[in-house]
């Protein structure tokens, strides 16, 4: 990281698009979570008591925000970057210890799928079908790249936003909000990963190399009742390979076996058990090294991101994806980013 990237400022709060200063000043805390496959949801913490300008006496001044306005949080002063932008979808009124508080429980606009509910089946569709049908019924546009298996689909008593979640992690995709678009496509190289170092700008990092659950290989045993024949296939490998020494590689070498069956999903064709075995193999395989990182704020991370970790052990250092990014600032600590992270590969 370079020093222009870490930011000290307060944040900047617009509602229904126009900046408010009077929440900026009555802002003491907040927390964003920023998932790779689900609704970004955050919590904010105001202070609801003060004089409004031209007044004399103090009293509630934070009356105007309502359920359903739309809130962005903004960090920096020059070039504020986007961290968050969502509606208020709860307000909590906090009192008896100290000036009464506001508190915002705000969400991206997945959450409109949320509320749709539905028992139906989709006939000969892909998944990448099915994403666009549901995007397009929630007023939302959709980048997706999911797979082109055509196949009937059953969407049984299950909101929307809990289907699609459902199939795009049969393939190992995330589905997530990004702007006003629903990404559901496999995450790229990231071409300019954010540095971080314990020297720098991490103030804690904790990684872990783990074999347990890690497989040589994965199997999906299905049926195919139209042709009367079985449905299976065997993966034993990550899209694109990992850097370094992968868990599989490590397992051969110490004689450990690690053949791993999937039963669910239910494979009907050779087609769903090729994509689902390999799904399983790679969401496995790519949680070999894991981890968790504290970090002064940079408002630039976000889940699908990468960053490239140094000055730790040789055998740990490399590219990490980032799978759960959480921005925090209160008056005492200030800006800070907490993330989840793993790789497939090490260099032991």
């Amino acid at each position: 990281m370079t020093d222009n990237a870490f930011v000290s400022a307060r944040p900047r709060l617009k509602l229904a698009g126009s900046q408010r200063a009077d929440m900026e000043q009555a802002l003491t805390a907040f927390v964003v979570n920023l998932p790779l496959h689900g609704c970004a949801h955050g919590e904010i913490h105001l202070t609801n008591w003060g004089v409004r300008d031209g007044g004399r006496d103090p009293d509630f001044v934070l009356d105007d925000v309502q359920l359903g306005d739309e809130l962005e949080i903004q960090m920096g002063q020059d070039n504020p970057v986007t961290i968050f932008k969502g509606d208020i979808t709860a307000l909590e009124e906090r009192y008896g210890d100290g000036a009464p508080t506001l508190v915002l429980l705000v969400q991206d606009k997945l959450h409109k799928l949320a509320r749709s509910r539905h028992s139906r089946s989709f006939e000969d569709q892909s998944p990448d079908d099915l994403v666009n049908t549901i995007a397009s019924a929630a007023g939302l546009q959709a980048d997706v790249n999911l797979s082109s298996l055509t196949t009937n689909w059953h969407q049984l008593n299950e909101s929307d936003l809990a289907f699609l979640l459902r199939i795009a992690g049969r393939f190992d995709i995330g589905a997530r909000l990004v702007g006003n678009t629903v990404r559901v496509k496999p995450e790229e190289s990231d071409p300019d990963p954010v540095e971080l170092s314990p020297q720098d700008s991490a103030t804690q990092i904790r990684l872990i190399a783990d074999l347990n659950h890690q497989a040589t290989q994965t199997s999906v045993n299905g049926y195919n009742l139209a042709d009367d024949a079985s449905a299976d296939f065997t993966s034993g490998g990550i899209e694109p390979a990992p850097n370094g020494r992968s868990a599989k590689d490590t397992l051969n070498e110490l004689g450990w076996p690690g053949t791993d069956t999937v039963p669910q999903p239910f494979a009907r064709s050779s087609s769903e058990a090729e994509a689902y075995a390999k799904a399983h193999f790679r969401r496995v395989g790519k949680r070999f090294i894991s981890g968790d990182i504290i970090c002064r704020g940079e408002p630039t991370l976000t889940a699908g991101r990468e960053i490239d970790l140094q000055q730790v052990s040789p055998r740990l250092r490399g590219i990490y994806q980032v799978v759960h990014c959480v921005h925090r600032f209160d008056n005492a600590v200030g800006f800070e980013t907490h993330l989840k992270v793993n790789k497939g590969g090490w260099q032991p």
